[in-house]
């Protein structure tokens, strides 16, 4: 694993953190994400080639547009960083084996869906019912991703995933619902916990769970006492589900809730 190559899929990652801007700011307005080219959200001009250079141009143009002087937000800025660190990660992690690019797809689209989550607290079906099936057809022609297992024990492993996460996930939500009164789990938030299960396995659901309830809590309550969020205010799950199910992907090997996970 050498310097070069690793650099080399840092700059990979952050040109598709680069498309996945385009991706979560127009996926939820239904915009395609094909064309136009960038544009600047603000004055609508198209974005110069030698200004959508990831991380680079922002920093050269100070986060503003070259046209109109308006800031640009620093998501921009922190998705292309995010995705870059994650292709190398998982680089490091893997290897460039098939699970690099299995992984990296993975772990791309709970960025995109996170971000997306933050926006509109919406999580896309455009994005995460094809995820699904993808995590699921993965697991039958690569079950070397589910720890060598056989074929068919890889694709059983990857639908109890399915089953497990969504419906773990939804049960969660009526007892929220029952206790609270109000919405506790959204639908988006169970398909995206089916994914998270049709890409890692079944195991890999209880470690996401835990991870996105206790970052989620630590967050919310970091902010309540910052004063920015109140106890009433929605707090989008999605990015904590993301970032747990990230998380459970690096480190599936350890031993947890009783579960032999390697």
């Amino acid at each position: 694993m050498g310097f070069y190559t690793g650099a080399l899929i840092f700059i990979l990652g952050l040109v598709f953190g680069s498309f996945a801007n385009v991706v979560i700011y127009r996926l939820p307005k239904g915009k395609s994400i094909v064309r136009p080219g960038s544009q600047c959200p603000s004055c609508g001009k198209n974005i110069l080639w030698h200004d959508n250079i990831p991380l680079l141009s922002f920093l050269l143009l100070r986060g503003k547009c070259r046209f109109c002087k308006k800031k640009i937000s620093p998501r921009y800025f922190l998705a292309e960083l995010i995705s870059g660190l994650i292709f190398l990660l998982v680089y490091l992690k893997f290897g460039l084996t098939a699970n690099f690019y299995i992984y990296a797809l993975f772990a791309f689209c709970m960025l995109i869906m996170g971000f997306i989550d933050i926006d509109t607290y919406l999580i896309s079906d455009v994005i995460v019912l094809p995820g699904i099936v993808l995590g699921l057809a993965f697991s039958s022609f690569f079950p070397q991703m589910h720890y060598g297992m056989a074929r068919a024990e890889s694709v059983l492993y990857s639908l109890t995933g399915i089953i497990l996460g969504g419906g773990l996930l939804l049960f969660l939500g009526m007892v929220g619902k029952l206790l609270f009164r109000k919405e506790a789990m959204g639908g988006g938030d169970v398909k995206l916990l089916a994914m998270v299960g049709a890409f890692l396995g079944w195991k890999c659901v209880f470690i996401t769970i835990f991870f996105a309830s206790l970052l989620g809590t630590v967050i919310s309550l970091t902010l309540i006492a910052l004063k920015k969020k109140t106890m009433e205010d929605y707090v989008p799950f999605g990015p904590y589900l993301g970032l747990g199910a990230v998380i459970s992907m690096f480190y599936k090997h350890i031993l947890f809730l009783g579960f032999l996970i390697n």
